[in-house]
């Protein structure tokens, strides 16, 4: 399965990226990886991988491959983007930034790295250029489904969503060692500002899960006229 993003800079200027939703970790693209990508350098704490395995970090070797074609480009600069997935085309006038954004969250869920493949059953049916609102809503509805298939299987779910606080424990350690990673090799304003939003973007939501909760709950039940909980503590738990 393939979701391609499209980058139109102007009419004679277009680049691709399609990404391999199951794409392997070859010796190949390692190879030809630069060192900042090697898993020793400002390795994760909380990386499971073995170095002795594994040379390289999954999810940087990644990111080196959608942002050094990106590198001439200014943040600022708005571009029509296009992304096409197996069930239908989105099309969005943005920023380079918002763009590479977007993209960067589909790469960095379906990489091979342990912790940011908790977030793959949501990108398989990716939402390009979601708001946080629509982020929270789509990672606890995926929960809060499999958890109902764990307990079609006679496994004890988690209603109380403690392993998705986890979770997002997890990755807002990868996000802090992934932006020691990488700061510095990337000198144009483009690539740091979107990688700095989308690591900010992941942080703001592991940091307050509760907050971010409450914002999808008013949202979508309008607690104050309905007579149901004004916080989402009381609904979903901690």
């Amino acid at each position: 399965m393939q979701i391609e993003y499209r980058f139109e800079f102007s009419p004679e200027h277009t680049t691709s990226f399609r990404v391999d939703l199951n794409r392997l970790m070859t010796s190949q693209r390692q190879s030809s990886a630069p060192d900042w990508t090697r898993l020793q350098h400002h390795k994760c704490q909380n990386c499971p991988l073995n170095d002795k395995i594994h040379t390289h970090c999954p999810a940087a070797v990644d990111v080196h491959e959608i942002l050094s074609p990106l590198q001439p480009v200014a943040a600022h600069n708005r571009i029509d983007v296009t992304v096409i997935t197996p069930q239908r085309t989105y099309a969005k006038r943005v920023t380079l930034e918002e763009g590479v954004r977007s993209l960067l969250g589909l790469v960095m869920a379906t990489s091979a790295c342990p912790v940011f493949g908790s977030l793959r059953p949501a990108a398989k049916q990716h939402l390009p250029f979601a708001s946080a609102e629509e982020n929270t809503l789509r990672v606890v509805s995926f929960y809060l489904m499999q958890q109902y298939f764990q307990q079609q299987e006679g496994k004890l779910p988690d209603w109380a969503l403690t392993g998705l606080i986890q979770q997002f424990r997890a990755l807002q350690m990868v996000n802090h060692s992934f932006w020691q990673r990488i700061v510095g090799h990337f000198a144009n304003d483009a690539n740091a500002r979107a990688l700095l939003s989308f690591f900010t973007l992941s942080g703001n939501m592991s940091a307050s899960l509760d907050r971010q909760l409450e914002q999808v709950f008013n949202l979508y039940f309008e607690p104050q006229n309905q007579g149901l909980p004004s916080s989402p503590v009381g609904a979903f738990g901690r």
